[in-house]
């Protein structure tokens, strides 16, 4: 299975300003993916105090595409973050005391560090929590979050631009998921949407991804390449079948699925959302409905 995502790489200026071509789609149906740092830089007509910032875009593989950039449809070339209607201003207007009649734009400030210190301060608390509950994997091996404080990512001495030309090509739309080479398959083959999963981290399926290099096949040697059941139960959840291709995918998928679900009904039963008519589609949990 190839990995996926956006944009032949322009520089971060042209990120940040609002061309749309930043995830361009090439002939093929595919998206280029920046990898490495970037460069952010405000636009040239805004005077900034602070120094550019040097982004590791490949470093942010792990969470979801849409956690930043939030309007995309998943297919269409992603608009830069000033494009009218979105983040053009630098700084919030000063207050005028009449109430707003249209939608309230976040400044472009505003809306990275709400973004970026935001989900950094999450993270941190994430860890103090997982260390006061006695994580042993946590304990034993310290993780770190981005920077908080201004210079951690505005230094007082500007960094050399970093703006790497390295991206790899993922696909767009739906994909067949095939029974691999040496396998029979018993149940027709799945069509699977691998555009509408892009609301989800890139690793959360292709989980020894690097975020560099291009992404192995799931059956490709070492990884889940057992083509029968170790139990001729098939359990999925038996440490004997981790390896085992249809084991991966069934408790990957039919998992995420369910969790969904009960998420969702979670939220509705505390009253934080409602139920929807008709009910939200939190992907298949039988076989027919993948293997159709």
């Amino acid at each position: 299975m190839k990995r996926y995502f956006f944009f032949v790489f322009y520089s971060a200026i042209i990120f940040i300003t609002g061309t749309s071509l930043l995830f361009a789609q090439d002939t093929r149906g595919d998206l280029q993916l920046p990898l490495g740092t970037m460069t952010l830089k405000a636009p040239a007509h805004f005077q900034t105090e602070k120094s550019p910032v040097n982004f590791s875009h490949s470093a942010h593989f792990k969470f979801s595409c849409m956690a930043c950039h939030h309007e995309w449809d998943q297919f269409s070339p992603v608009k830069g973050c000033t494009s009218s209607g979105c983040h053009e201003k630098l700084k919030p207007s000063p207050p005028s005391g009449k109430p707003s009649q249209n939608k309230k734009i976040i400044s472009l400030t505003g809306a990275y560090h709400k973004a970026c210190r935001g989900c950094h301060r999450s993270q941190l608390e994430e860890i103090k929590n997982l260390k006061k509950q006695g994580n042993s994997e946590q304990n034993a091996t310290p993780q770190t979050t981005g920077p908080i404080a201004c210079d951690g990512c505005h230094p007082a001495t500007p960094v050399a631009v970093e703006n790497s030309i390295d991206s790899l090509s993922i696909p767009l739309g739906t994909m067949t998921l095939t029974a691999p080479d040496g396998r029979e398959a018993e149940r027709s083959s799945v069509e699977f949407p691998h555009g509408i999963h892009f609301d989800q981290a890139c690793q959360t399926c292709h989980h020894k991804w690097d975020g560099s290099n291009p992404v192995q096949n799931c059956t490709t040697s070492g990884c889940h390449d057992q083509l029968e059941a170790a139990e001729k139960t098939r359990n999925i959840n038996d440490p004997k079948n981790t390896r085992y291709f249809m084991a991966a995918y069934h408790k990957a998928c039919i998992g995420c699925h369910r969790s969904l679900s009960k998420q969702e009904k979670m939220l509705i039963k505390s009253g934080k959302i409602k139920a929807s008519t008709p009910p939200m589609k939190n992907g298949p949990t039988h076989c027919n409905k993948c293997h159709q």
